[in-house]
């Protein structure tokens, strides 16, 4: 039997948007989930329900998780410093120490000078066990700057028809197979399947948006996994998110989380954790997603994650990135 709340929201609008890469305890939530359930948020101002997410237990098997646990561990725990609202407020205390003067500021990155008083384009904030793997609709910044200075920009006009579909002006390609899912293809293949189930259950669970989002995944196939309704998967391991929307994937499509357990996963060397639940403060409302377990969830919303106790939580986020269409091919 799935239980079915409609909830309606304990902070505005107003209230929530100010709390902007903040956290929150568990304490904060009325409902926290932990069995099948189908959440739907009730707009007063509007009069409107919205479906927020939809949970299902042991959905997925264990070894399908196990298998991509192992193989994706390592590039997982990878420390990036370009996350944003999600890494929280900014801490100068824990900037690299390459990073010299700070030019600008805002409350989740910086840009900055180098010690040797060499100008950046770049822009850092807090660092997180947060990485990517999959396709992406970006190019990989230190490639960029590399493939920008084999190429003559003079030779290349800036008139729009004459830009190929999918490149810039400098001819480089604008969407790129990520270096996890093109070096370690031993590795991927074994994270596949959990896609795979993943992209499953999101047909099953909410059809209408899975159909939006795979037509649109079919439009470049060069840039979809495995003939699903994702581009992209974003690994986050024993990492707390502050409060944030998340950015740059299909507005009309839907989220989809999973979460892989080390002591799981035949390491009997790590006593686990608990916590780490994926919480929507808005709504006050948290699910706590555990190995085999699917998310279907709107992240549109604002939402976080409560404390982790413990270690060895990978969570697995799958989407696609809506800027791929700009490579479809004509």
């Amino acid at each position: 039997m799935v239980k079915t709340l409609i909830l309606h929201p304990i902070l505005t609008d107003k209230e929530i948007e100010k709390k902007e890469g903040s956290y929150f305890p568990e304490s904060h939530y009325k409902h926290i989930i932990t069995s099948d359930c189908d959440v739907y948020g009730y707009d007063d101002s509007s009069k409107e329900k919205q479906l927020l997410m939809k949970f299902r237990k042991g959905v997925i098997p264990q070894t399908i998780c196990k298998n991509a646990f192992i193989a994706l561990e390592k590039h997982a725990k990878h420390r990036n410093h370009n996350r944003g609202a999600a890494a929280g407020r900014l801490n100068l205390n824990r900037l690299p120490k390459y990073v010299g003067k700070v030019t600008k500021r805002d409350n989740f990155r910086i840009f900055y000078k180098t010690r040797d008083g060499k100008k950046t384009r770049d822009n850092i904030g807090n660092m997180a066990m947060s990485n990517i793997a999959g396709y992406y609709d970006k190019p990989d910044r230190n490639e960029y700057q590399k493939l920008k200075h084999t190429r003559k920009a003079s030779s290349i006009t800036n008139s729009k028809t004459h830009v190929k579909r999918g490149y810039d002006a400098l001819g480089v390609p604008m969407c790129r197979t990520t270096q996890f899912t093109k070096e370690e293809i031993d590795k991927w293949s074994d994270t596949v399947p959990l896609i795979i189930e993943a992209d499953k259950q999101f047909k099953r669970l909410i059809p209408d948006r899975h159909a939006v989002q795979l037509k649109r995944a079919n439009k470049t196939h060069q840039y979809q996994i495995e003939k699903t309704a994702y581009s992209t998967i974003t690994l986050n391991y024993d990492w707390r998110t502050a409060l944030h929307k998340d950015k740059g994937d299909l507005d009309e499509g839907f989220g989809n989380l999973i979460v892989l357990e080390k002591d799981k996963s035949g390491f009997a060397d790590c006593p686990g954790f608990t916590g780490g639940f994926l919480g929507f403060p808005k709504w006050g409302i948290a699910v706590d997603v555990r190995q085999g377990d699917f998310l279907a969830m709107d992240v549109h919303q604002w939402h976080c994650n409560t404390p982790i106790n413990g270690t060895g939580r990978l969570s697995v986020v799958c989407y696609l990135r809506k800027g791929m269409l700009k490579c479809a091919k004509p």
